[in-house]
């Protein structure tokens, strides 16, 4: 994950949402659909961090809501600080956080465009353009692997689990409904990492 943002320059409009989109997605364990339906009343501020009401979720047929919290980081990467940069440089301030982007013409993305400014959509990106932002950013730092709408999920859990949470702690996470399906998700590395007799062979 570190790799693929440090990789896109958040100086533009392009690079901004995107590295949002990725480090929330990340932090969260967000399903794509998820990160495509966020809207800035879902979305709590403060000095500690932020506060993610999904009204509306796979994870939550009934549709009671469900909360999610995401500290503030340390580093250049925090998912809070590239959620403000990219409403800011955006000017975002209601409605869907992540939409499209008509870059001027002439105008590549990592460079200060020149003349007439991109133009932000007013609608929501659809659940497939996350899945494609994901591949390409992926794509572009040349990782190998198959990558699309589940990966920043994927890679969220497999993550917890080689630090050392356990599997409700990731369900919990994860927002799934069984362990099941948690563990599914947890990659064959970290179920030989968290052995249970690792430290007495």
């Amino acid at each position: 994950m570190v790799r693929v943002v440090e990789a896109i320059s958040p100086h533009d409009l392009v690079g901004a949402r995107d590295r949002a989109i990725l480090l929330l997605g990340f932090a969260g364990a967000f399903r794509r659909s998820e990160l495509a339906a966020l809207k800035v009343d879902d979305i709590t501020v403060d000095e500690d961090g932020m506060q993610i009401r999904l009204g509306r979720s796979k994870g939550d047929p009934q549709r009671k809501g469900t909360l999610i919290g995401i500290p503030r980081g340390l580093t250049r990467n925090c998912p809070v600080l590239a959620y403000e940069t990219w409403l800011r440089q955006a000017g975002i301030t209601e409605g869907p956080v992540f939409r499209r982007i008509w870059s001027a013409r002439g105008h590549r993305a990592g460079t200060t465009p020149v003349g007439t400014p991109p133009r932000i959509g007013p609608h929501a990106l659809s659940d497939r353009a996350v899945t494609d932002i994901i591949r390409k950013r992926c794509g572009d730092t040349h990782l190998e692997g198959d990558f699309g709408g589940h990966s920043l999920r994927r890679g969220a859990i497999t993550t917890g689990a080689k630090d050392g949470y356990d599997l409700l702690e990731l369900k919990r996470f994860s927002r799934h409904k069984s362990l099941q399906v948690v563990e599914t998700y947890i990659d064959e590395a970290s179920i030989k990492a968290r052995h249970p007799g690792r430290s007495r062979f």
